[in-house]
């Protein structure tokens, strides 16, 4: 979808502009300074900018050149000190090899609904995982939904104006809507056909649609993948303030530490 059209990015940064969940992860990091970050799924650069304004190496991750060439647009304007301290790499998550020795990786704002089934999804839990160096954290965020696929999903079966609709700076305009086309909802799985009308500043049109898969994670999907992989939950929280997490709460965050394998000793 974010290389539908070059314009996407831009709507994407008109939309998603929260910074609660940047200052969670900074609460979570605590003072601890110059750390090596990786950000798969890094989209625009929202998370990974500000974390390396910080003083952290980080590294960015996303198959989308449209979000890839805005978030260089960003990092462009930074301090010099500051842009060497970022690398952004177009890589497809699923098939292409991940960096690794990292403090800290980040999947974060809804990510994995990026994938279209539990399978992938679980696969990317384990390729961060080994990203990670030991003694490594992983930050996992999603929103929180258990049981069966809400039905707020399906019904209606279409929605007009949906992500990406809005106008440009250049005066382009996008106008996209989704229809339901299949659902399982005991497997939380839903499909959709998209449309997206693309009006130019000289008149044109360009109609484009493509069909998407996703499947909205549980809390305990999350907890089965990240314990598969031996990974150590420290904190779950429900929200971006940091409450603990219940089953009311609007959303499911992790917060995960890879453990240093003990060493034996022998005598």
């Amino acid at each position: 979808m974010y290389d539908l059209d070059a314009h996407v990015a831009e709507l994407y940064d008109q939309l998603i502009t929260t910074t609660e969940d940047i200052a969670l992860i900074r609460w979570l990091i605590g003072p601890r300074k110059g750390l090596r970050i990786l950000e798969p799924f890094c989209g625009t650069g929202r998370v990974l900018i500000p974390l390396a304004l910080d003083g952290h190496t980080v590294v960015g991750l996303d198959c989308a050149r449209g979000m890839l060439s805005r978030a260089k647009a960003k990092v462009a304007t930074l301090p010099p000190e500051v842009q060497e301290r970022i690398t952004l790499l177009q890589r497809d998550v699923l098939w292409e090899a991940w960096p690794a020795g990292f403090d800290l990786v980040i999947l974060g704002g809804n990510c994995l609904y990026e994938l279209a089934t539990p399978e992938e999804q679980a696969q990317v839990i384990a390729s961060a995982a080994n990203a990670l160096r030991p003694g490594g954290h992983l930050f996992v965020d999603n929103d929180h939904m258990e049981g069966e696929l809400d039905s707020s999903w399906y019904d209606p079966p279409v929605c007009e104006r949906v992500f990406p609709t809005g106008e440009c700076a250049d005066g382009t305009r996008l106008e996209s809507r989704w229809r339901v086309i299949w659902y399982d909802a005991p497997r939380r799985l839903i499909r959709f056909l998209r449309q997206t009308r693309i009006s130019l500043p000289d008149g044109s049109v360009v109609e484009r649609e493509y069909i998407q898969q996703k499947h909205p994670v549980s809390a305990i999907e999350v907890t089965d993948w990240l314990t598969s992989q031996g990974l150590t939950i420290e904190h779950m929280l429900g929200d971006y303030e940091g409450h603990p997490y219940t089953n009311s709460a609007p959303r499911a965050i992790f917060w995960v530490k890879k453990v240093a394998p003990c060493l034996l000793y022998t005598s």
